[in-house]
C-alpha cells in the first residue's frame, strides 16, 4: 500500500470516529448536523480518491466512464466540505446571506459535470489516462474560498478565546495548509484531504472543549471558567484586581409575563452590553441563571468605574427601544493584591450586589 492510500485509509478512520462523536450529542446540539454533513461529504470525496485507484488502469476502456464519474464527484463535492464546515463554525450569523454562499459551489458542480465531456477540470482520455484540465485551478480556488471564510471568521473571533487556546486553534486551521504544501513539494503523496480530515477532527474536539467553557445562550465565559480564572489569578497574580457582580432584576416576572423567550433576550442583551462596556478592561462571565460577573486586573479601579458608567448609559439607551426594560443590580469590590485575596473580593462584590438589589426593591415599593 502506497503512502497516499495509507493516509486516505487513516483519514477514513478519523472521520468515522468524528461522525460518531458528533452524532452522540446531535439532539442537544443541533448545529452538529453541519459538522456531520461536512465529515460525511469529505468521507465521500476520499472514497472517490480511493476508488480512482481501482479504475485507473491504462488502456482499459471499460474503466473510462467510472474513472470520469469518480472525478466528477470528487471535484463537485470538494468545496461543499468547507461550506458545511463554515456553517458549523459560524452558527446562524450568516443565515441571511446563505443563499449567496450556494453560488460558488453550484457553479463548481456544473463545471465538474461538464468536465466529463469537455475536460475543463480534468480529462480522462481514450487510454484511461487522467490529466488536469485547463481550469483545474478554479476548482481548488472554489474550495479555498469556503475554507478562507472559515479562517476569516475564526480569526475575527480570536479575542473570544483564551490566550492559551489561540495557538492550538491556529495550528488546527493551518493543518490543511500544511497538507497542501507537502502535496506541492511531493506531488505523488496526496496529503490535502488527510490534512482536512485531521483538521475536522481536531476542530470538533477543540469546539467541544470550548462548549464546556462558554455559556451557550450569551456566548460569555461560564461559571466553570470564572472559578478557574479566579483560582489562577489568586495563585499567580500579585497585582490588584476588581470583581464586578451583576444580577438581572425581575427576570422571573419577565418570564412569567412575556414568556421565557423574552427572558432569554434580556439575558443575551445584558451579557452583550457587559461584554462591550468592559472590552479591554476585564473579562465578562455568566455565572448563574441571571447573574453575571467581570474580572479586571487593571491597576486602578477608575477604568472599571468608567465601564460601569458606560454600562448604565447603554442600559438607558436600550430601554428607550427595548420591548421589556432591562435593569441590573450591580456590586463591585477592589483588592490591592490578588494573592490569597481574590475569593474574598468576589464575596464582597457579591454582597454589595445583593445590598444594591435590596435597595432597588425598596425603591420600587
Amino acid at each position: 500500500m502506497n503512502a497516499t492510500l495509507e493516509l486516505d485509509v487513516l483519514s477514513v478512520v478519523l472521520l468515522i470516529f468524528a461522525i460518531a462523536l458528533a452524532s452522540r450529542s446531535l439532539q442537544s446540539k443541533p448545529n452538529n448536523r453541519w459538522y456531520i454533513l461536512s465529515a460525511v461529504t469529505l468521507l465521500i470525496v476520499i472514497g472517490t480518491e480511493l476508488f480512482a485507484y481501482q479504475v485507473d488502469d491504462i488502456g482499459v476502456s471499460s474503466q473510462i466512464a467510472p474513472h470520469r464519474i469518480t472525478n466528477v464527484l470528487g471535484f463537485g463535492l470538494s468545496p461543499i466540505v468547507c461550506y458545511f464546515l463554515f456553517r458549523y463554525i459560524s452558527h446562524t450569523k450568516y443565515q441571511q446571506r446563505s443563499k449567496w454562499l450556494f453560488l460558488p459551489f453550484s457553479i463548481n458542480g456544473l463545471l465538474s459535470i461538464l468536465s466529463y465531456f469537455n475536460g475543463w477540470y480534468f480529462y480522462v482520455d481514450a487510454m484511461n489516462v487522467y490529466r488536469r484540465g485547463p481550469i483545474f485551478a478554479l476548482a481548488t480556488l472554489n474550495m479555498l474560498f469556503y475554507y478562507g471564510l472559515c479562517i476569516v471568521y475564526l480569526v475575527k473571533t480570536l479575542r473570544a478565546y483564551e490566550a492559551s487556546d489561540r495557538p492550538l486553534l491556529l495550528f488546527i486551521l493551518a493543518t490543511p495548509i500544511i497538507g497542501a504544501a507537502i502535496q506541492i513539494v511531493f506531488p505523488p503523496i496526496l496529503t490535502l484531504w488527510p490534512g482536512i480530515a485531521l483538521s475536522l477532527l481536531l476542530f470538533y474536539l477543540f469546539s467541544q472543549e470550548q462548549y464546556y467553557s462558554f455559556d451557550v445562550l450569551t456566548g460569555l465565559r461560564n461559571r466553570l471558567m470564572f472559578m478557574r480564572d479566579l483560582s489562577d489569578l489568586q495563585r499567580v497574580c500579585k497585582g490588584p484586581a476588581t470583581i464586578v457582580v451583576c444580577d438581572v432584576n425581575e427576570l422571573k416576572k419577565a418570564n412569567d409575563t412575556y414568556g421565557h423567550t423574552c427572558g432569554d433576550d434580556l439575558l443575551v442583551h445584558a451579557g452583550g452590553l457587559l461584554e462591550r462596556c468592559f472590552r479591554g478592561v476585564g473579562k465578562a462571565y455568566r455565572i448563574g441563571g441571571d447573574e453575571f460577573a467581570v474580572i479586571s486586573t487593571k491597576e486602578e479601579p477608575l477604568e472599571v468605574e468608567r465601564s460601569l458608567s458606560l454600562l448604565e448609559s447603554q442600559i438607558k439607551l436600550y430601554n428607550k427601544t427595548g420591548p421589556v426594560p432591562l435593569s441590573l443590580a450591580i456590586g463591585w469590590s477592589w483588592c490591592e493584591s490578588c494573592g490569597g485575596n481574590l475569593f474574598n473580593t468576589y464575596v464582597a462584590a457579591d454582597n454589595n450586589m445583593y445590598d444594591t438589589k435590596e435597595k432597588m426593591k425598596q425603591g420600587r415599593r
